[in-house]
């Protein structure tokens, strides 16, 4: 048996033998567990410059995933046009939407690593399967440009116009009583997307430019040196949680601290101090080199799969590579140091977002057709920042939050005016609200490029296309009508299915028991029950469950 699965076992069956003895073991063994964990991560930390000092080795990045997609609709279609069958269609049952493979095998996520004799052993390095030639330390940087910032430029984004016609009658505006300026004294500004944030100032120096990758160990341990992790994380992690930041809005906030605090400075040392800042918050970032260019990138796995973004693997692992902008690394090889195998036990990052709390900018909505109007504000400071948001699966845009203060007004609101209809009424009603109610566009056409929303997008774009609306709409059926429902994937289309007890007529398909029956929110002027011509007998597959 290998010594390592022997370790393991003995430690397990101590940990069974104690517990028997005294009821509080168990808790205390796996107490145990995880702060020899942390030790063991921290003796990572504590060596890190002598592994960015150590070997590096170059990998061919792969190129971007695309979505499984067929090009969407250029008009809107509608009943008019497209006459829906007027016959039941049973279809077979559908499948769950298809979710990523691990490249990692159990056995091999799980196997102990055999821990360093004492905390001052630097542990092992492993060289990945993947790796390809050695790069020198000596390797050159990309020279000092002037210091490209590391968060991408604020996006043109097409503005929401009312038009003229329907120009409300001036009324008396209410002017909010000023509130105090939050004093800057021992502040540090943030540029975060346009808006100042205002952080706990912290005083610390990185290297102004780097000349070769040897320069990262020097700048880890320069960091090291003034004890910034634990200075400079006291000072931000409170403001990005109160933000409600997940992990990838948390390292682009990162960037914009480096990037307001050391403007002189290169991209180079910002990236580097960024990776240092998440590495010690428990990320298993890594800093790396395009070999082509010489410039700095990280490299962050996901939990999600990102469409779009330039990836390489490391271990079987999938890394992302997120680059500065106007930083073109396709079809250049990507240099990074070889590190122990228990620092890809580190966080992966999750792009998520489950409720933000921005500074307040309101931008008016008011969406109206049939019996059913929305209106409101939404936070117009949201947008910039999920504007080119990495892309993920339908599903992650449609679990996601960015404003539940909005979402909780906008489900009152439906239930308000909906809520003494029948079910079925209700539902049709809210259907053909989101088909008429929004203007459609595809993504290509609007914004040039793919730009799935999450949900509140829909109420500042004056255009979506099906996917934004299927998301609208899933969550209200559930939130505001209490309406099972599948969001489902077709060939170039994004649809929704419903579960109800009232008889509808048409297409559908049971899933564990029930039926569920075809509720498009983009074809123009159907009813539940009514598919699309061209996806009346295929089998769609269902990317989310509501409720879960």
């Amino acid at each position: 048996m290998d010594i390592k699965k022997i370790l393991l076992t003995g430690a397990l069956i101590g940990g069974v033998s104690a517990h028997a003895q005294a009821p509080q073991s168990f808790q205390e063994f796996r107490q145990g567990i995880l702060n020899d964990f942390q030790e063991f991560r921290k003796t990572i930390l504590d060596h890190y410059a002598d592994f960015l000092n150590g070997t590096w080795h170059e990998y061919e990045p792969l190129e971007p995933l695309k979505k499984p997609s067929a090009p969407k609709p250029m008009d809107v279609p509608d009943v008019k046009i497209n006459k829906p069958s007027t016959a039941p269609v049973d279809l077979p049952k559908p499948v769950l939407a298809d979710l990523p493979e691990s490249k990692v095998k159990p056995e091999e996520a799980d196997e102990p690593e055999e821990k360093p004799k004492s905390p001052f052993d630097i542990p092992k390095t492993i060289t990945p399967p993947e790796a390809g030639k050695e790069v020198p330390p000596t390797f050159k940087v990309r020279p000092d440009l002037g210091g490209a910032p590391a968060l991408a430029a604020l996006p043109d984004i097409p503005r929401k116009v009312m038009p003229q016609e329907e120009t409300p009658v001036d009324e008396p505006e209410e002017i909010p009583a000023p509130k105090p300026e939050e004093s800057r004294a021992g502040k540090d500004p943030v540029n975060f997307y346009g808006m100042e944030i205002l952080v706990p100032q912290v005083n610390f120096k990185i290297m102004q430019s780097m000349g070769s990758a040897a320069d990262f160990a020097r700048n880890w341990k320069l960091l090291d040196e003034q004890d910034v992790a634990d200075a400079a994380l006291d000072a931000l992690k409170p403001k990005m949680e109160h933000m409600g930041l997940n992990d990838y809005l948390a390292y682009e906030f990162l960037c914009a601290y480096m990037d307001s605090k050391f403007p002189g400075a290169s991209s180079a040392p910002k990236m580097s101090a960024v990776h240092y800042l998440l590495s010690h918050m428990g990320y298993n970032a890594r800093i790396a080199l395009s070999t082509k260019t010489g410039d700095a990138v990280l490299l962050i796995p996901s939990q999600q799969t990102l469409y779009g973004k330039v990836y390489m693997t490391l271990g079987g692992e999938r890394f992302y590579v997120m680059a500065p902008p106007g930083v073109n690394i396709m079809g250049s090889p990507i240099a990074t140091c070889d590190l122990p195998k228990v620092a890809s036990k580190g966080k992966k990052f999750d792009l998520r977002i489950k409720g933000l709390n921005l500074p307040m900018k309101e931008h008016r909505f008011d969406v109206e057709y049939g019996k059913l109007r929305l209106s409101g504000v939404v936070n117009e400071n949201l947008m910039p920042i999920v504007y080119r948001y990495p892309q993920m699966d339908t599903a992650d845009f449609a679990e996601s939050e960015l404003d539940s203060n909005l979402r909780k007004d906008l489900v009152n609101q439906v239930r308000e005016q909906l809520g003494g209809m029948d079910l079925l009424a209700a539902t049709n009603e809210l259907l053909q609200f989101v088909q008429s109610g929004f203007s459609y566009a595809t993504d290509d056409a609007f914004h040039g490029f793919e730009k799935p929303y999450f949900l509140e997008e829909n109420l500042y774009y004056p255009k979506n296309d099906c996917e934004d609306r299927a998301i609208f709409y899933t969550y209200m059926l559930w939130n505001a009508l209490e309406v099972e429902n599948h969001l489902l994937f077709y060939p170039g289309h994004e649809s929704a299915s419903v579960s109800l007890p009232d008889q509808v007529t048409g297409t559908s398909y049971e899933h564990n028991g029930k039926k569920f029956y075809i509720s498009d929110p983009t074809y123009v002027g159907s009813i539940t029950g009514q598919c699309m011509p061209q996806f009346e007998s295929t089998v769609p597959k269902i990317d989310l469950t509501l409720p879960k």
